[in-house]
């Protein structure tokens, strides 16, 4: 089964739903390819990958599963001018140095921005997104990261909500017609209970 997947997901969630699938069906092998969300869509669309991981709404001709809401966070160094403020105003990206990915790839950040009619102060681009955290750390700017990605991330980070409050869909897309398999549609069951278990967990 071939899975594309971009990084939040293919660090949070992809091992442990490929733990519990490989126990009840261990014969299955798996080739997994790790991109951003254009990465992804191209695989679906020229029949790379079998599975998905998508932003919704996706415009591909595939079945695509809603599976979480994801809340936009800023992503500050600790020693911030808003490290006392509750939330942080989107305007003040304007003039806060902001790093950014690459344009092909940061739909979240570049949709809240546009949304709330900001023009980002951007000193830097790069296709990392584990690269930004790590500049975020050394005080060299700001950047908007979604919540699932930065799971883990939070001693050496100042991380607010946002002013207007932005978010993503996460969800599952399998591809269209008869190239998702009964293993493939399995798996997206997989995904979905897993993902499911994961809010429940979560503190309200």
């Amino acid at each position: 089964m071939r899975i594309g997947a971009f990084t939040s997901v293919a660090v949070h969630w992809l091992p442990g739903v490929l733990k519990e699938f490989q126990n009840d069906f261990p014969n299955v092998d798996f080739r997994l390819m790790n991109g951003d969300y254009h990465d992804v869509e191209e695989w679906l669309s020229d029949g790379s990958i079998d599975i998905g991981f998508v932003n919704v709404p996706c415009a591909l001709d595939c079945e695509c599963i809603p599976l979480m809401e994801d809340r936009l966070l800023a992503i500050l160094p600790l020693d911030s001018r808003f490290a006392s403020y509750p939330k942080f105003p989107l305007v003040e990206c304007e003039t806060e140095p902001f790093i950014s990915l690459l344009k092909s790839s940061d739909h979240d950040a570049r949709r809240a921005l546009e949304a709330a009619g900001v023009e980002p102060n951007v000193r830097f681009y790069t296709k990392d997104d584990y690269a930004i955290i790590a500049m975020v750390e050394q005080g060299l700017g700001m950047s908007i990261m979604p919540e699932l990605l930065l799971k883990g991330r939070h001693d050496r980070l100042l991380t607010l909500p946002l002013i207007p409050e932005a978010k993503r869909t996460i969800g599952i897309a399998i591809a269209a017609g008869d190239r998702a398999g009964p293993a493939t549609r399995r798996f997206a069951d997989y995904v979905v209970r897993y993902v499911k278990r994961q809010a429940d967990k979560s503190p309200s």
